[in-house]
């Protein structure tokens, strides 16, 4: 099969790359290609096999390596572009970019650079931002299952970039990328390769630069809440929502209301609530500044002996991350947000609109509350449409990857050939937040904020200590829509000082490191078949793999578990207790505290292959691969493949394979606990979930087949493959709201020793939720265990089409499609770790998926 290459079209306006090239690079020969440690050529592959040259590249304009993995058919789902609301992890993804092959999760596609493993994070994959394109010669990709030869994660595939490894001479490259609403996208590139005798070193660095564009620079991405409910609208804004009270416990006095001011300054008050467009403030790109730098050399030992080493170092950092000036607090409803009656804000607020809090009457007309003696319980965040300043928040992201190898290849006397390598891979990844202390909001409320106030000692609003006021007559001006507020009085404003003062900073550091052993024989036996001999290979793998996450005393719960440390919180009635045991979710409203970790663990593999030519039309691949974990990490497995290729014709080819494929649990499922947020339709907010390790989890597999036919004339060229994963054992995290339905129908009461008391489901359910009170509306946390969840199926069809016309001005004219259908993605019902029903499951394509634990 000649000319096998994938073509990729761009949609964007990119200015052409300038290259100034003073040698070509020579054709390899002979290679061996992804899918086979076999020595062969990409043409006689039994595998779906796509790969894309050089020369494709630089007809697609040199693109990016974000551009290359958006443009892939077979390939959605990628990360790449900024979504701070996608919680998987843990730990975000702003800033990477991985490759996701038929959608089934980038975790499940190996990414390898130059046929050896790369750090993988825990639960995105691979991120591959960290290789320069310039340096890329071609890029393999097999579209099937690979455990067999390649151990863990390759259950969907095997992307492999492979470098410029022999280039020679000099070249630069820069582009720029015009996006209107902002100053773009640039890069700049260069290679250096030379040969010295029988030494050729090559070293090549790019620097890249993303310009911020702002989701309002867009009319599309901004809604009004009518049109899109779910468009980035919350019901804790500010203006907010309040309730007339009064006292510190939650007894309305009267119906809730929104902020009077709250549409004139760009909330919605359509509903009872008065709701908050965050994504406002939100970007659909960050600012990004890149470094990469790739060097590698190879150095011709002796006829049969060759020598590769290569070192890279990349740094992605966002500086100015934007997001909402304020995150909503988990707990709403607690004494410390209540608002006394004398509250200068609140006084004010009356002043201005007397039929706000109107009195309290019975049912004869007398006055049971007076107005002036109602307070309020306020449904609001700490800032919303004023900004910070008028902007949004900012915080940081930065990702620094390492990695050297180092191997001999060549070929003994007897014709075996042999690939010894050790490869060291690093990842660290840099991560701030701000968000409100929830103590110190309760003191402000109270007249005792300020970073001169002793909340023991001060006299509410007197001196140092300031009040904090969260209604509208704080607001000045809106940064939404730029309306100037006829009821602000700064006299009741929220000051700087005040704000940055009740604002703390939680900062986490993940580090992934990867340390691997390869050792690879392969050969031609003796064995001959009738359409030649027999190949084979054969090799031994360890990797030794560590995860450590460490978090400042803001995110670490076990140092900070408690929202109030100070024992004046008692005196002023905010709490009962400071002990809020191993459970409380930290010092912030809404970035729950986090819990540290640290992972290791060493694997072994051993693999075979062989290359059965049964006939000079039917070539048959049989592999295997047995993987060790350790009794304590996920146990071990065995995986074998078989595939094969028939070419019924000149014109016609058949192919097909069938394995069993695998990926063992990362180091941090297995235990430890790692905290994130989703957002609970009951507590109508976004809630701290525990993501927590699971020490009896077993690797997930699945049976894969493809089965496929290619179509070529000099002209045409066509391919159609089916394919199909059904996993058993696939590791699913359960969902949170999925547990509280199955909570609530057992009784949400069983929380505090109710009825639900003794019952199995109860009694499994109830450690899983901290509430803070007997509904559903009242949880402050959950738990969720990383489990062996329910089985799935998904299957579909590749196709591939172009017509050459040759002789077309001089040249050729390629015209064609290529695309990817899935058929089905059906999963079985789905269960806690302890197999309580959670919700039916059934055929999820084509879904958003939010209510369950998959992905869309």
């Amino acid at each position: 099969m000649k000319n096998f290459k994938k073509k990729a079209l761009a949609l964007g306006v990119v200015l052409p790359s300038l290259a100034f090239s003073a040698f070509a690079e020579q054709a390899m020969e002979e290679v061996v290609v992804t899918g086979s440690f076999i020595k062969g050529s990409p043409e006689d592959a039994a595998l779906p096999i796509d790969v894309i040259s050089r020369g494709d590249l630089e007809d697609f304009g040199n693109p990016s390596v974000l551009e290359m993995i958006q443009n892939l058919s077979v390939t959605s789902g990628n990360i790449g572009e900024t979504n701070q609301f996608d919680s998987r992890g843990g730990q975000g993804n702003e800033g990477m970019t991985t490759a996701n092959l038929r959608g089934l999760g980038s975790a499940r596609t190996l990414v390898l650079f130059n046929g050896k493993r790369h750090v993988a994070t825990e639960a995105y994959g691979v991120d591959i931002s960290a290789m320069p394109s310039i340096a890329i010669g071609r890029l393999e990709i097999l579209k099937d299952g690979a455990a067999a030869l390649y151990g863990s994660d390759a259950i969907a595939g095997v992307m492999n970039f492979i470098t410029r490894d022999n280039f020679e001479g000099v070249e630069f490259r820069a582009s720029h990328q015009d996006i209107d609403g902002s100053d773009g996208d640039q890069s700049f590139g260069a290679i250096f390769g030379k040969r010295i005798d029988n030494v050729h070193f090559a070293l090549s660095a790019e620097y890249e630069t993303r310009a911020e564009l702002g989701i309002k620079d867009r009319d599309w991405a901004l809604r009004p809440f009518a049109e899109n409910p779910q468009g980035g609208w919350s019901a804790i804004g500010n203006p907010g929502t309040f309730w007339p009270t009064t006292g510190p416990v939650f007894r309305p006095v009267g119906a809730q209301r929104g902020d009077p001011n709250c549409a004139a300054l760009g909330g919605d008050a359509s509903t009872a609530f008065c709701r908050f467009q965050y994504t406002y403030f939100d970007n659909l790109i960050e600012e990004t500044e890149t470094y990469k730098v790739f060097g590698e050399m190879n150095v011709d030992i002796s006829d049969n002996m060759a020598f590769h080493a290569e070192a890279l170092f990349s740094e992605v950092d966002l500086p100015s991350w934007k997001t909402s000036p304020s995150y909503p607090p988990q707990s709403l409803f607690g004494p410390d947000r209540f608002i006394a009656a004398n509250h200068p804000g609140l006084v004010d607020m009356k002043a201005q609109n007397p039929t706000l809090f109107p009195d309290v009457l019975d049912a004869n007309g007398a006055v049971l509350v007076p107005s002036a003696s109602q307070g309020a319980f306020g449904f609001s965040r700490m800032l919303g449409v004023e900004g910070r300043n008028g902007e949004p928040e900012s915080a940081s992201r930065n990702t620094r990857q390492s990695r050297l190898a180092g191997g001999f290849k060549g070929e003994f006397g007897d014709g075996i050939s042999y690939d010894v390598s050790v490869s060291w891979s690093k990842r660290e990844r840099e991560v701030t937040g701000s968000d409100m202390l929830v103590e110190a909001m309760a003191f402000a409320i109270d007249g005792l904020g300020g970073p001169n106030c002793d909340p023991a000692t001060g006299t509410p609003g007197v001196g140092g200590c300031e009040y904090y006021n969260p209604f509208s007559n704080a607001i000045q001006v809106s940064a939404v829509n730029g309306a100037t507020n006829p009821q602000f009085n700064p006299a009741v404003a929220n000051s700087d000082e005040l704000i940055n003062w009740m604002t703390a900073t939680p900062a986490s550091v993940a580090t992934n490191e990867l340390l691997v052993f390869d050792a690879i024989l392969s050969g031609e036996s003796s064995w001959a078949l009738g359409g030649g001999n027999v190949g084979w290979a054969a090799g031994f793998q360890t990797r030794d793999e560590s995860y450590d996450l460490e978090l400042n005393d803001v995110a670490n719960r076990a140092v900070s578990p408690c929202a109030f440390n100070n024992p004046a919180s008692i005196t002023l009635g905010h709490v009962t207790t400071l002990d809020c045991g191993a459970n409380g979710t930290g010092l912030t409203a809404f970035l729950a505290a986090n819990d540290a970790q640290s992972t290791d663990r060493l694997i072994y593999g051993l693999f075979g292959e062989l290359a059965l030519p049964v006939t000079e039309t039917i070539d048959v691949q049989l592999a295997f691969r047995y993987e060790d974990y350790g009794t304590d990490t996920g146990g071990d497995t065995f995986d074998p493949k078989i595939a094969f290729s028939w070419a019924a014709t000149d014109t016609l080819k058949i192919r097909g394979s069938a394995s069993s494929t695998f990926r063992g649990p990362p180091g941090s499922f297995l235990r430890g606990t790692s905290t994130s947020l989703q957002f609970l339709p009951p507590a109508n907010a976004f809630k701290a979930v525990d993501q927590t390790g699971n020490p009896n989890l077993q690797a997930e597999t699945a049976i894969t087949v493809n089965f496929g036919a290619i179509f070529q004339t000099e002209a045409f060229y066509s391919s159609m493959d089916y394919w199909s994963f059904d996993f058993e054992n696939p590791f699913q995290s359960e969902n949170a709201n999925q547990l509280i339905a199955a909570y609530g129908a057992s009784g949400f009461d069983c929380a505090d020793g109710g009825a639900g008391v003794g019952t199995a489901p109860c009694d499994e359910l109830r450690p899983r939720f901290t509430p803070l009170g007997t509904q559903p509306s009242g949880i402050a946390r959950t738990q969720n265990f990383i489990t062996n969840g329910a089985d799935l199926k998904t299957s579909g069809l590749d196709f591939v089409a172009r017509y050459t016309f040759f002789d077309v001005a001089g040249g050729e004219l390629v015209l064609g499609g290529e695309g990817t259908y899935t058929l089905e993605y059906d999963s079985d019902d789905f269960r806690t770790k302890d197999g309580l029903f959670l919700a039916t499951g059934g055929d999820l394509r084509g879904q958003l998926n939010e209510p369950t634990p998959l992905q869309p």
